[in-house]
């Protein structure tokens, strides 16, 4: 019973949230529209050029990005106040963005189904294409089978994009002053210079075995993990799944601050 309430707690939570930011994508959707019929009928385009829209999956990955930052503080302290054990707390919050990274995933995927529908009917050059179909052209088949696919690659994406917020703003919380400024400041830091930095010192004291290593051995688990749409949906999972592990591991003996 707890565990029903807990979910349904997290989840309304999110409804006000999820209104704007389709409200904000409609809206930005109805201007590309907008935008390049009046482009179309004043510029004389010629009707086989297209104009490709893009950006919602990204959009929606940095979205969930930060529903996982703000998940937690607030509902821990909730939760524990209420009598709910870590565990159903985790295991909710889970339930939850699985939830959420689902019905995105389905939505988004119907933007760009909507986008393409109107852009038909009203003879508009404009044509909404999905990371999905960018990455894997090969994968995307027929129209049904594409939206499907597109949906569960959504979902594995943002799943994952929901449990990576999460996990930082954990390690934020478990950590004290002096470990909150160097992970703010070294994570950004280590990815801005960190691999120009390992080439260098390759280079200069390893003869560049690093990188025979990086292509003997990395470079193959990357393109297996990632060279087709069922590897690739797989290995979001698996991403999801440890990051999961990694936050169940800060939850269990967080303290209340």
């Amino acid at each position: 019973m707890k565990a029903k309430a807990c979910f349904l707690y997290q989840i309304l939570d999110l409804r006000w949230a999820l209104l704007i930011y389709y409200f904000v994508i409609f809206c930005i959707t109805l201007l590309a529209n907008f935008s390049v019929i009046t482009m179309t009928s004043s510029l004389s385009i010629a009707g086989e050029d297209t104009i490709i829209m893009s950006g919602i999956t990204f959009s929606s990955c940095i979205f969930m990005f930060i529903v996982g930052l703000n998940s937690f503080t607030e509902n821990f302290r909730f939760s524990l106040q209420n009598g709910v054990s870590r565990k159903t707390l985790f295991l909710t919050r889970l339930f939850t963005a699985g939830t959420t990274a689902l019905f995105m995933g389905l939505l988004d995927q119907i933007f760009h189904s909507l986008i393409n529908l109107v852009g038909k009917l009203s003879s508009s050059p404009l044509m909404s294409i999905s990371l999905f179909q960018q990455l894997y052209p090969t994968a995307w088949g027929n129209p049904v089978q594409g939206f499907f696919l597109s949906v569960i690659f959504g979902f594995c994406l943002l799943f994952l994009m929901a449990n990576v917020g999460y996990a930082v703003v954990m390690l934020f919380y478990r950590v004290g002053k002096l470990g909150k400024v160097l992970v703010g400041a070294g994570v950004p830091a280590l990815l801005i210079f960190g691999i120009p930095a390992l080439k260098a010192l390759d280079s200069m004291y390893f003869g560049e075995r690093l990188r025979a290593f990086s292509n003997a051995v990395i470079q193959p688990v990357m393109d297996f993990a990632f060279n087709t749409a069922p590897n690739c949906m797989i290995s979001l999972l698996v991403l999801a799944a440890l990051f999961a592990l990694f936050d169940w591991l800060l939850l269990r003996r967080a303290i209340v601050r």
